[in-house]
């Protein structure tokens, strides 16, 4: 009888639209929508505050560039979690995010000869690795 319940249960709620599922917001053109970029960079010189500082410098002008909602560019945080997780990574040199007005502005933005220049003179020429993560909201 405990199972009829539980399956009549499951079958409600499955016809309702109800329950555990994630509802994800109705779709909307790409091109209307904040795009997030997060870079995650690693130095040649790993650890090298000077150098960090001086990507830091070097990057901050691409926050007036058009399109640019937000745009930060910082270190690993020494956060205390109490203990130790595994899914925390600390091996990184730099973060980056930028919030671009739209999927057309982020475009924009990495077409943008300023950032071309900043990104192929003065930021590159530092960096061993990294890894970028885009999304849309």
């Amino acid at each position: 009888m405990k199972r009829l319940y539980a399956v009549a249960l499951a079958c409600l709620l499955a016809a309702s639209g109800t329950g555990c599922s994630y509802n994800a917001k109705p779709e909307h053109p790409a091109q209307n929508r904040k795009v997030h970029h997060l870079v995650i960079v690693w130095l040649k010189q790993a650890g090298d505050e000077k150098l960090r500082q001086q990507y830091i410098r070097d990057s901050a002008g691409l926050a007036k560039l058009p399109g640019v909602l937000a745009y930060d560019v910082g270190t690993p945080a020494p956060i205390n979690r109490g203990r130790p997780n595994a899914a925390v990574d600390e091996s990184y040199d730099l973060a980056v995010s930028g919030v671009y007005e739209s999927q057309q502005a982020y475009e924009a933005f990495l077409q943008n000869p300023d950032y071309l220049r900043v990104a192929q003179q003065l930021m590159r020429p530092l960096v061993d690795k990294y890894k970028v993560y885009d999304f849309i909201e």
